[in-house]
This record gives C-alpha cells, structure tokens and sequence, in this order.
C-alpha cells in the first residue's frame, strides 16, 4: 500500500520560505565576514604594530586595550552615553515623522509620486553624491570668481536667526513651555535637517505598509462611525505596528552606524594612526552596547506589536 504523503501546513511553508529569503546573507556571512569577526575580536585583545623590516608585529596585552577605553580614554564613556541619549531622542522623532509622511502620501492626490520622490531624494543625499556635487560647484564657483567666503559668511549670519540660544528663548519665555519640552523641542528642531534627511527608507517601509492593508476595513469602519483619528489607532497602527519595529531597528543601527556618529569618527582616528589592537575593542565594546539596546528596544516595542495571522 502506497505511503499517502502528508501535506505541508502554511505556517512551514513560510517558515522555509523565510530561510530559502535569508539563505544568501547566511551564506555571505559565514564565507565573508564570520573570519574578519574572529579575528578582529582576537586583535582586541593585542598590541599591533608595523615595522618596515618585521612586518606586523602582535603583542598580546589581554584586557589592556578595554581598560584603556573605560579608564584612561575619559571622552569614550561620555561620547558613548551622549551617542545613546541622542539615539534616544531621534528614535521616537524619525519614526512619528515617517509615520507622519507616509499617511500623507498614502493619500490620493495630484503629483503623488512626485511628492514620494521628494521624500527619498534624503536617501540619496546620504550616498555622498551631493557632496561630491558639491566639491565640484565649490571648484566651479572659484573659477568664475564668485566669493564663497562672503556666501558662507551670509549664511551663517542667517543661521544666528535660528541658534540654540535663541530658539530656548523664544519657547521659554514666549511660549512659556516648560525646561523639559523647551529641551525637546530645541533639540527637534535643531535636528529637522537630520531627521528629514534619515528618514527616506523609513518613509517607504510605511507606505508599503499602508498599501497593504485591505480597503474593506476603512469602509467597514466608515459604515460603523469611526472617525479617521479612531481608524487610525483601531485599524492603521494595529496593522502597521510589525514595521514599526522594522523602522525602530533600523534607526538604531543607522544611528550608532552614521559617519556622523563620535565612537564611529573615534575608530576610524585609531586606524588612521594604526593602533588596530585599541580600534578593535573600541568597535568592540560599542557592538556589545548596540546588542544590549537592541535587545531592550526589540523587547519592548514587541510587546506593542500585533501580528494578524496570530490572533
């Protein structure tokens, strides 16, 4: 009697589905980067140096290479706790903005596709291509004898309109916010240039989101008498609340990854100077710090997450 073969479920097909998906990077990683890890977790633990005649040069000095980072390097610690606070800040900002965005341009209007365009040009400003535009016009602009150290000057006097000091004031004193809202506040818009520019692939995440929850249910919703602001929390951020956790960590790591960011600008000066053995346990450390907070951050948000096809 012929063996009947047992049909495969949904939830393993998926499941093999989501491994055939992430095969590629498994395979990269073990081929490409699983070695360059060990050994750069090994060099944390050495004093490197290069020598003309002898080569590289290693010594081991076990933990020395991590005490100096918490004991002798002061500005690690608070560069450190400075680039948390910060990610703290933004996280939430970058986020609501993108959700923000993305609902606007979800909506049906004249010119949709180009507003989204507009939206992930800041995508494409943080390849570089604009600075290297920029280069070229500043090479241009000398050649026609155009004074650039007048324009800069112009506008950094125009800047002094919107600095620090000047925007505490004004919500201080004249709004009356309170400190703790006067700080946010300044910090959001001291920022809006960061925070518009850091969230293009965010943006896009929610607006596939949005395209792919079924029109039935607003129309549901609308026949009940829900006004929008109640689809909203009852329908859209249920729906979405998966990609909000996407987008958190992805700001994560783009935040503690940024050129911009002072442990990075940090690791990148040891290299330069060839302290490879303090380079590594710099990254090193900061990887452990990330992990943490991305345990924390991934625990925390899940919990707020809802999953259609569980409930």
């Amino acid at each position: 009697m012929a063996k009947v073969k047992k049909k495969m479920s949904l939830e393993a097909k998926r499941a093999r589905m989501g491994w055939l998906f992430v095969a590629p990077f498994i395979i990269g990683f073990l081929l490409f980067f699983l070695g360059i890890m060990v050994n750069s977790f090994k060099f944390s633990f050495m004093n490197i140096k290069t020598d003309p005649s002898q080569g590289i040069i290693m010594h081991n000095v076990k933990f020395e290479n991590y005490l100096y980072m918490l004991t002798v390097d002061t500005d690690f610690v608070n560069n450190l706790k400075n680039s948390i606070i910060n990610m703290v800040y933004n996280i939430p900002i970058t986020i609501m903005f993108s959700l923000f965005i993305a609902i606007l341009l979800n909506k049906k209007m004249k010119g949709r596709t180009l507003f989204r365009a507009i939206f992930f040009i800041p995508v494409i400003l943080a390849t570089g291509i604009i600075n290297k535009a920029d280069a070229v016009n500043s090479v241009l602009n000398a050649y026609q004898g155009i004074d650039v150290g007048k324009s800069m000057s112009a506008a950094s006097e125009m800047d002094q309109l919107f600095n620090t000091a000047s925007l505490t004031h004004y919500f201080s004193n004249v709004l009356s916010f309170s400190p703790m809202l006067t700080s946010m506040t300044v910090s959001v818009a001291s920022n809006i240039y960061k925070v518009v520019s850091s969230s293009g692939v965010q943006i896009l995440i929610f607006l596939a989101g949005l395209q792919g929850i079924a029109p039935s249910l607003y129309e549901a919703a609308q026949i009940e008498g829900c006004s929008q602001w109640e689809s909203f929390w009852k329908i859209t951020f249920p729906m979405i609340s998966p990609l909000i956790l996407t987008n958190v960590v992805y700001t994560v790591v783009d935040s503690f990854t940024s050129e911009s960011n002072v442990i990075m600008t940090t690791i990148s000066s040891f290299l330069s100077k060839a302290e490879y053995g303090k380079a590594s346990a710099t990254a090193w450390m900061y990887f452990l710090v990330i992990g943490i907070l991305m345990i924390v951050v991934g625990v925390t948000v899940k919990r707020f997450v809802f999953y259609q096809n569980r409930e």
